[in-house]
């Protein structure tokens, strides 16, 4: 395994998330989609489990009206690895998912799930090859 990605990888995968909320919020599914290997997963463990480009470009337009447009995901505290091979990676994150409808708040927590994301770097870009969120009502309790 090697240990260390580069700054410009660490980068590339931090700009590849910004890029995964932005396509999802604003209903791109096609470009969605793209971040995604040709057999890449996305998968909420009893919610939703697509795979490939035809199920995954769906999902952008379902939160967009599900969210009225008014959804915005962010992807935070990244910590990436590189996995066994020079062009792959594992990263852990956390998802966050508010909704903004209500002019009146500051916004409302939807989601809050831990991501496990696998990426493959195929002509010099990162991919997502699966991604599993783990929603917070899943998640084990953090040992003390």
């Amino acid at each position: 395994m090697h240990n260390k990605l580069d700054f410009e990888a660490r980068q590339d995968i931090a700009d590849l998330f910004g890029r995964y909320c932005h396509r999802v919020d604003g209903g791109d599914g096609e470009g969605w989609a793209a971040l995604f290997t040709d057999d890449g997963i996305f998968d909420v463990p009893g919610a939703i489990h697509l795979e490939g480009h035809e199920q995954l470009r769906n999902m952008p337009g379902i939160v967009l009206q599900q969210g009225a447009g008014k959804w915005r995901h962010q992807v935070t505290n990244i910590v990436a690895e590189s996995g066994d091979t020079p062009d792959t990676a594992r990263v852990r994150a956390y998802g966050v998912l508010s909704d903004w409808r209500n002019s009146n708040s500051s916004g409302t927590l939807v989601s809050f799930s831990d991501y496990h994301v696998n990426l493959r770097r195929l002509e010099g870009e990162w991919r997502i090859q699966s991604l599993t969120a783990i929603q917070a009502t899943e998640l084990a309790p953090t040992p003390r």
